[in-house]
């Protein structure tokens, strides 16, 4: 008969042949939104991007399409946590399916250090690269995303290294391992402040410019957004530290694994929202007004008009792109202009505000009507 892995606690008798689900098909649709949300925000991201820029893509995009695909080998091993035990307690599962339960957890820690990393270097390399005029702070962000390429270098090589030999890490054998508990919870660490710092790091960027109220909260939110992140990366330091020792692997694993979906998937999210907001509107754009136009594909006069106040022809020195001969404005694109021509324009102020005049030219074209 197949031995239980660990030994219930008292008054509860092991039941190997039907386990109770405590969180197996709640991980397995956690993994399952994660990897469609994700999947479809990182893939409008790619269709607007080409379909607006062509081909000639900034290192962001680079490492998001990165992001995504070490996202899907995290979200497949959580499912396979599931497969072998994951979401039951230790004591419901037998020793053989155990094994295989922390051969999966051996994997799904390899892939969250590079995940992680390439998540948060596309955040700061999008935020750089709006900001690019302003080179102290983005000196700042450089050197912050210098740091993060260090410690997760060295945090990958402690989890590949954690057990030596390595089968010692589903072996049981404690004797041959580092302080698992210890190295996790400098990870959370880790993971907690520097979320908190992409969340706030955008804000005052994005104050300081000369924009309407409103589009300052949009923009700002777009780009901070990924910072809720930090809220997951608490809740999983608070597990560690909490319960970290505990007997019920399959059951806390699980859980770290879930708050790794959430900080991950967030973050992954955020790097697509500003290209995700612009392809909307261009879809919103045509249902509007698709049926305003005549036989020969033109817009008539008010709708032009419309089309025209919607999306400027000239913002400074910035150049819309173009898609099927309508122009293209996103949020990150505007913003970008703003900054460059903010400074080319205009010195920028001790208290690092940018005070600037804007001359928006609209051109109406007032198509003949048949």
């Amino acid at each position: 008969m197949a031995t239980a892995a660990a030994t219930p606690p008292p008054g509860y008798t092991s039941n190997l042949d039907h386990p109770k689900d405590e969180l197996r098909t709640i991980n397995i649709i956690t993994q399952a939104l994660t990897l469609t949300l994700c999947t479809v925000f990182v893939w409008i991201r790619g269709y607007h991007k080409i379909r607006t820029i062509g081909l000639d893509l900034a290192v962001d995009d680079y490492l998001t399409l990165a992001s995504w695909i070490l996202m899907t080998g995290y979200c497949i091993s959580g499912f396979i946590l599931s497969i072998h035990g994951g979401g039951y307690h230790m004591w419901d599962i037998s020793e053989d399916t155990a094994q295989r339960f922390l051969q999966t957890a051996y994997a799904s820690t390899i892939f969250y250090a590079p995940m992680t990393l390439a998540i948060k270097l596309s955040l700061l390399t999008l935020i750089a690269r709006i900001f690019a005029p302003y080179k102290k702070r983005i000196q700042g962000i450089y050197a912050l995303a210098g740091l993060l390429v260090v410690y997760y270098i060295i945090s990958l090589a402690l989890k590949i290294r954690i057990c030596w030999p390595i089968a010692a890490y589903w072996q049981g054998d404690q004797s041959k391992c580092l302080d698992q508990v210890a190295i996790i919870t400098g990870d959370s660490i880790i993971s907690t402040v520097t979320d908190a710092i992409i969340l706030v790091l955008p804000l005052p960027l994005t104050w300081s410019l000369q924009l309407p109220i409103m589009r300052k909260l949009r923009v700002g939110g777009m780009l901070a957004v990924g910072g809720l992140a930090t809220a997951f990366s608490g809740w999983r330091l608070n597990l560690i530290l909490t319960k970290g020792r505990s007997q019920d692997i399959t059951i806390l694993f699980v859980q770290v694994v879930m708050s790794g979906n959430a900080e991950a998937g967030i973050g992954l999210i955020c790097t697509c929202l500003p290209a995700f907001v612009a392809q909307f509107n261009i879809l919103r754009d045509r249902v509007s007004h698709g049926s305003s136009r005549d036989g020969n594909g033109r817009y008539g006069a008010s709708d032009t008009h419309k089309l025209s106040s919607l999306r400027p022809t000239h913002l400074g020195t910035g150049k819309p792109k173009k898609q099927g001969g309508s122009d293209v404005w996103s949020d990150e694109a505007q913003l970008v202009t703003q900054v460059k021509s903010s400074l080319e324009r205009e010195p920028v102020q001790p208290n690092g505000g940018i005070v600037r005049k804007v001359e928006v030219v609209h051109t109406v074209t007032h198509a003949s009507q048949s």
